[in-house]
């Protein structure tokens, strides 16, 4: 039987489903954004969608240590990790609210 990929969260450190947390990669500028659909290429982070948890990770020394390198957050991160949290760790994912999501995160990467 086949488990369920885990990931550790950067504010918590609590090891969640892969699922239940928003994925964060670092930009080649050093810029790190949230990856809604788990593809874009290079070192992943993984925070959960929770406001306390976004508050520590967010910060610079988690994220720097995370990705091995120095970096910072965009102005748009917590906003874009709330909406991809989709009402929180665990909870179901909708097609609608992750079509919404993903326009709402395109949205807030063009006006950078």
């Amino acid at each position: 039987m086949k488990r369920e990929p885990r990931r550790t969260c950067l504010g918590c450190r609590r090891v969640r489903p892969k699922q239940a947390l928003v994925r964060l990669v670092r930009g080649r500028d050093g810029v790190v954004i949230a990856d809604p659909r788990r593809a874009a290429e290079g070192r992943g982070a993984y925070v959960c969608p929770d406001d306390r948890c976004l508050a520590r990770a967010l910060h610079r020394a988690p994220l720097t240590h995370a990705f091995r390198k120095p970096c910072e957050a965009s102005e748009e991160l917590a906003t874009a990790v709330r909406t991809f949290g989709f009402g929180g760790a665990g909870a179901p994912r909708s097609e609608a609210s992750g079509e919404n999501a993903l326009k709402e995160v395109r949205r807030l990467w063009r006006q950078r």
